[in-house]
């Protein structure tokens, strides 16, 4: 008997795709949101660095913030990898990236590496991941909503790259610096606002809680 009461509700389980977990699975345009939301919150933090100069750096736990939320985003997208099977390879690729980017930050931070080391992994992750995004993760027809979205996402982290570099010629430049956060900005709107075709009520729960 109880063997049977198990049983049913797994094997109902084996039969749900995955749309059907909407609720447990984030939707994709969830994820853009989610993302956005962190990149909102890196963008506050490098205007606030940028705005305080070296006063901010007085303190380790501020230091270390945003290296944090690189590896905290890092994290995620490989948290999305694992449960989404969706471009996992690329999540995966992305959320690696983001990591050796979130590490490299960090030793810099720490006096461990320079800017130009540091730069060795974050202008080139930065690079990467916009061509992830912007290209490899694509889907549909050039004049797609889907397409264009992603396409605008990836150049715009793309831009990020050099925006680095430019930073790198002359650190203590607040201008420099500015061109880097506004990008960081425009991400985050990006991907909080911009849909690739699906809405908010596209899958609505209560069409699997019935």
């Amino acid at each position: 008997m109880i063997l049977a009461a198990l049983a049913e509700p797994a094997a109902d389980a084996g039969r749900l795709n995955f749309h059907e977990f909407h609720g447990y699975i984030p939707l994709p345009w969830e994820n853009h949101r989610l993302f956005g939301a962190g990149f909102l919150l890196v963008g506050v933090l490098l205007l606030v660095e940028t705005l305080a100069g070296g006063v901010w750096f007085r303190r380790a736990w501020r230091r270390d913030l945003w290296p944090a939320v690189l590896l905290v985003l890092g994290w995620g997208l490989i948290a999305v990898a694992l449960i989404d099977p969706n471009d996992r390879v690329i999540h995966s690729l992305m959320g690696v990236m983001m990591i050796m980017a979130g590490v490299s930050e960090r030793r810099y931070r720490h006096g461990q590496a320079t800017l130009a080391g540091a730069n060795l992994f974050v202008a080139p992750a930065l690079f990467a991941g916009g061509m992830e995004v912007g290209v490899f993760h694509s889907h549909g027809g050039m004049t797609s909503q889907a397409f264009l979205v992603h396409s605008l996402l990836g150049l715009t982290a793309m831009l990020m790259a050099p925006a680095r570099l430019y930073i790198a010629r002359e650190p203590r430049s607040p201008a420099r610096h500015a061109v880097l956060i506004v990008l960081v900005f425009v991400l985050a709107f990006e991907l909080l606002g911009l849909s690739h075709g699906q809405s908010i009520d596209s899958h609505p729960t209560a069409a699997y809680t019935s």
